[in-house]
């Protein structure tokens, strides 16, 4: 693409010097990725503002700079009030419109998007479909796995990801949406067909001033939905939560209602029989009742499936297809991921990481659980402290032992972190312990831990990166330790014997 071809995509700018007729090789943000013949986009980060690294670019082969501040450099700059916005508009441009090729699905909400993207991943699979997958554990085309940083990534690399899909067979693309990502315009210029809610609730208040603007963030993504003549856009909504009729009313296109309480929902899930590691329940839309078998367990995890399935169903292909792929899904890695299971006691990994997510996980629990409910847990640094006190208490109530433990720190003081923890304490309880060291504090669980006994591992999930007090990474997982747990266990009852 020629230079001029490209910034025509933008009707609104001003260009300082003469732009040559070059063939662009590539769009950045990044000054690492610049070379000969690319165009320099400045973003102003929270850390970084690329204004003061345009000249390095220059240096580095840039042949044009996108700004919004003055600087001074021997290319021609193209002014634009918002770089963010221009890039999300050059990126779609540069790369030939990719999503208009693929069918896409953009999931929002507090708890559930990586649920829900890998149900959906497994349906499109059981139905021989090309699936593509953007969110919290990385990228997926197909069988092939890339890592991110962002649950969703900056609009760049999203554009070059879409059109690498178009490439490899991709039919449809499911993909989380954060709040971040919608106020900070990563998605911009993303042709959705279908948009998802889960739920909202008392999350990321350390970007979002309170609830209201947290909850209007979320909303973005069906404000953006369009009518488009002749191609179908439906937003797949939660009749159950809060934000149902708020973002009904925002959608110009159609709206398929989910619920697991309210039988006036499109679709609707009674009958729910719940197992330790599966779920069967019906499903009824337009009065007909569709059996599903998922090897899922939980009310949230209920509702994750029907926002799933409403997703595909959307897209136009049979519900009864849709269903009979569902038992085919094994289940999701680090939510509800059963890790290791010794002398009838079974341990869980989860992600929750919020009130809301630790009180989902531990009502479930309770339901199936033969025995003990014994929670790990903490809360990760420098994100909302309101919340602290909130998941100390609701771990100490719910559970009948809970092991307060680190997080991930990011390097917060642990100490201050704990602090913070303790108010939360009811007053008079006795069945809890805290264990700074969080593999001290699981290895603990699994000692105390007797038949019948289901011990949930918190918050992590299925991170393998751990950020300590001091700034460090190093490798570490849940499950692991989990698994090194029972091991030690066993050794050290053969030691006793």
């Amino acid at each position: 693409m020629k230079l001029e071809q490209l910034f025509d995509h933008m009707q609104f700018k001003k260009i300082v010097g003469q732009l040559p007729k070059t063939t662009i090789h590539n769009i950045t943000q990044d000054t690492r990725e610049v070379e000969k013949d690319d165009v320099f986009i400045c973003i102003e980060g929270a850390n970084f503002d690329g204004h003061h690294y345009a000249a390095q670019a220059v240096a580095s082969g840039a042949i044009a700079i996108v700004a919004c501040k003055e600087i001074h450099v021997d290319v021609p700059v193209i002014y634009v009030s918002d770089t963010t916005k221009a890039m999300a508009i050059l990126a779609n441009a540069f790369y030939g419109s990719p999503s208009k090729q693929l069918k896409m699905i953009g999931i929002t909400g507090t708890n559930g998007k990586t649920t829900v993207t890998y149900i959906i991943e497994a349906i499109l699979k059981g139905l021989q479909l090309g699936s593509g997958v953007i969110g919290t554990v990385g990228i997926k085309m197909n069988d092939e796995f890339l890592p991110t940083i962002n649950t969703t990534p900056d609009s760049i690399t999203l554009q070059r990801v879409f059109k690498e899909m178009t490439k490899k067979n991709v039919d449809v693309c499911a993909m989380e949406v954060s709040s971040q990502a919608l106020v900070k315009g990563r998605v911009w210029g993303i042709d959705y067909d279908v948009a998802v809610m889960t739920n909202l609730s008392h999350e990321h208040m350390e970007l979002h001033d309170n609830m209201e603007t947290y909850q209007a963030a979320k909303k973005l993504l069906f404000a953006q939905l369009g009518n488009s003549y002749g191609k179908r856009k439906v937003a797949i909504l939660n009749q159950d939560d809060q934000t149902f009729e708020d973002y009904r009313e925002a959608v110009a296109g159609e709206v398929l209602s989910y619920s697991v309480k309210d039988r006036n929902s499109d679709l609707y899930a009674t009958n729910v029989r719940y197992q330790e590691t599966q779920t069967d329940f019906d499903l009824i839309y337009l009065d007909t009742i569709y059996p599903v078998h998922m090897n899922l367990i939980g009310e949230y995890n209920v509702a994750n499936m029907l926002a799933a399935i409403g997703a595909v169903f959307a897209l136009g292909y049979p519900l009864r297809d849709i269903i009979a792929t569902i038992p085919s899904l094994e289940g999701v890695v680090g939510r509800m991921e059963l890790v290791a299971s010794f002398d009838d006691v079974k341990v869980y990994v989860d992600y929750a990481h919020s009130p809301d997510a630790m009180t989902n996980v531990l009502k479930t629990v309770d339901d199936i659980a033969k025995g003990r409910v014994i929670a790990v847990y903490g809360c990760p640094g420098k994100r909302e402290f309101q919340k602290r006190p909130l998941m100390t208490e609701i771990g100490i109530r719910m559970s009948d032992f809970a092991i307060l433990t680190t997080d991930e720190t990011l390097g917060e003081s642990q100490a201050e972190i704990w602090d913070m923890m303790k108010p939360g304490i009811p007053p008079g309880a006795t069945n809890y312990a805290y264990y700074e060291n969080r593999t001290e504090a699981i290895y603990r669980a699994i000692e105390m831990a007797q038949p019948g006994d289901i011990i949930l591992l918190l918050g992590r999930g299925p991170d393998t990166r751990y950020f300590d007090s001091n700034g460090w990474i190093y490798h570490f997982t849940d499950k692991e330790a989990a698994i090194n747990g029972v091991a030690r266990r066993f050794e050290l009852k053969g030691m006793e014997s």
